[in-house]
């Protein structure tokens, strides 16, 4: 009984031993961690520092050796005459200030340094001003005072200042960079001392966790076997539940195919439709074109002529129409291009008339897209029809962007005869024409602007604020 006793006693006291040890390796370690976390700020600070002052000393290398370039750059022109040898000054006067700005930022503001580096910018700004005298007095073909101003050893006065001020603030960094690596030796040493610490005090909780893991695998083994049955339940239960999950998957796969199959086959019947549709508009269209050549009143031809064309474009639009992947979007500069090349096409047939046009990919609905197409085959029919009246040739130019406030912009403009502002609705502006570019340009918020421009000819904007610009969205003419 005494001895059974007496082992109980060696245990509590073996239990209290531990319990002091681990609580002083925990401090041990907590020590080490703050002294390694604060020791490593200030190795972290010293490198910031070292390499702070290996920006500055590069940064003024940098000035000096822009100077020493201007200067060359300087005397090579003088000497030579010779434009090119103005390229290095001509860098060097760019880089200049950029480089001291640049120093003004890595410095510390109100410091010995700042106020070299301010003493350093205006010394560059007299010797480049001193430079800058003699090219342009080189470059005016006045050599003779060029030099004359150069032989006043003004500039080679200036640069020696210069390199005064540039070794002076190299000696402060050299000094600030022996003083940050004397620091960081420190820093490091201090830094490596606190490393063994918590490495001793790990040493320390690692037996006593041996210990602590010895007693706690007899319970452990108990609860292995326990665990070992709930783990062949829970796998059955996975297996059941994964074989069910992948009936599902295939059954996802199966219906996510049907769908891209319906998908597929109702974009394939919809593009079918909309050509169709653009092949039977350009059916009418050469029906009207021989009905118009057996027409012998001028009148009557030339409307049927404009009813054809506007027919033609909506013709062009429907078959260049390309879809997004939505169905119901399109990217209009492909389908504005198409019209403004069949309307070229047609303007070459009778007349020298270039049209040249530039489209931003934006991308609209359909419905839109063929709107504008209709109101640009307005603009430029009626240009071609009434701005080169006596006249053979001319140029029209046509986009589709958006402008500087993020707004769709058309425009249509022309070298042709222009317009008399003081007339009221004159021939350009008045006419079916014109109310078909009006009322659909209305529909999006539309503000046509027209004026003569520098050419002589007319100029027509129009704002469309209420288009609405789809975004993220591809047509079928990209995917292809």
């Amino acid at each position: 009984m005494r001895l059974f006793r007496a082992d109980l006693a060696d245990i509590a006291n073996t239990r209290k031993l531990n319990a002091w040890l681990m609580a002083v390796a925990f401090a041990m370690l907590f020590g080490a961690g703050i002294a390694a976390l604060t020791l490593s700020g200030m190795v972290t600070r010293n490198t910031e520092q070292v390499v702070n002052t290996h920006e500055i000393r590069s940064e003024l290398r940098t000035v000096l050796g822009l100077m020493r370039d201007a200067e060359i750059g300087q005397r090579g022109f003088l000497l030579t005459r010779d434009a090119q040898y103005l390229e290095p000054y001509n860098e060097a006067r760019l880089q200049i200030g950029q480089r001291i700005s640049a120093l003004e930022r890595l410095v510390p503001p109100d410091s010995e340094q700042a106020v070299r580096i301010s003493q350093l910018r205006k010394g560059a700004e007299r010797r480049l001003a001193e430079v800058d005298q003699t090219v342009a007095l080189g470059r005016e073909g006045r050599f003779g005072e060029a030099l004359a101003v150069i032989n006043q050893d003004r500039g080679k006065a200036l640069m020696d200042e210069i390199r005064e001020i540039v070794d002076a603030a190299l000696e402060a960094e050299r000094a600030a960079l022996t003083a940050n690596q004397a620091e960081a030796i420190a820093s490091r040493t201090w830094l490596s001392a606190s490393i063994i610490g918590a490495l001793a005090a790990t040493i320390v909780l690692a037996i006593l966790s041996a210990q602590l893991t010895r007693r706690q695998f007899a319970s452990i083994e108990q609860r292995r076997s326990q665990l070992a049955l709930l783990n062949e339940e829970l796998e059955a239960r996975v297996r059941d539940r994964t074989r069910e999950l992948e009936m599902a998957r295939e059954m996802a796969e199966a219906e996510a195919g049907r769908a891209e199959y319906e998908r597929g086959r109702v974009e394939l019947l919809l593009r079918e439709v909309t050509h169709r549709v653009g092949n039977n508009l350009a059916m009418v269209s050469s029906l009207l074109r021989m009905q118009q050549a057996k027409l012998e009143d001028d009148g009557a031809r030339s409307a049927l002529e404009t009813a054809r064309g506007r027919i033609q474009t909506i013709s062009t639009a429907q078959r260049r129409l390309r879809l997004g992947d939505d169905l119901q979007s399109t990217r209009a500069d492909s389908l504005l291009e198409a019209v403004i090349a069949d309307l070229a096409d047609a303007a070459l047939e009778s007349n020298e008339i270039a049209i040249s046009g530039h489209f931003d990919p934006l991308t609209v609905a359909a419905r839109d897209a063929t709107t504008l197409a209709v109101v640009l085959g307005e603009l430029v029919s009626n240009a071609i029809k009434h701005a080169f009246k006596g006249r053979t040739c001319g140029t029209i130019s046509v986009s589709f962007v958006m402008n500087d406030d993020g707004v769709p912009l058309l425009t249509v403009e022309d070298d042709g005869i222009g317009f008399d502002e003081t007339e009221g609705k004159s021939a350009r502006r008045s006419g079916l024409g014109s109310m078909i570019i009006e009322n659909l340009s209305r529909q999006y918020g539309g503000e046509i602007r027209k004026w003569k421009n520098e050419a002589g000819g007319m100029s027509i904007h129009i704002l469309l604020p209420r288009l609405q610009i789809v975004d993220g969205e591809k047509s079928s003419e990209d995917r292809g």
